[in-house]
């Protein structure tokens, strides 16, 4: 099977100005939404990238305190696996930031870019 996946961000962005500050809020729920809005960063390749994948850590974060925590039995088996690999996701996602490091979350962020 070949591998026709070209990333969307280009993989040699680095960060410039405030990138890493919007880069580490990203990850923050909800946060994210400063790197999206905020003048010239939103335009920025490393901001977009930690933003989507900050959109991606708060997706799962939201439908597991939403639904899985209102399914009792379900609540007791995902509720805590969910929980993990997204605080997993978010602290390596700010330590990449914080490192000016480009960082795609895996199988994820391959096929879902919801930032252009």
């Amino acid at each position: 099977m070949e591998n026709n996946y070209e990333p969307i961000i280009d993989a040699s962005a680095s960060p410039v100005g405030n990138d890493k500050l919007f880069a580490i809020l990203a990850y923050i729920p909800f946060l994210w939404l400063i790197g999206l809005l905020v003048e010239p960063e939103k335009n920025h390749a490393f901001t977009k990238n930690h933003v989507n994948n900050g959109i991606l850590c708060t997706i799962p974060a939201v439908i597991n305190h939403v639904v899985i925590w209102n399914v009792p039995i379900i609540r007791w088996i995902l509720g805590p696996i969910i929980t993990l690999l997204t605080i997993v996701c978010a602290v390596y996602g700010i330590y990449k930031a914080f490192k000016g490091e480009l960082f795609h979350i895996p199988v994820i962020s391959r096929f879902v870019q919801i930032i252009k």
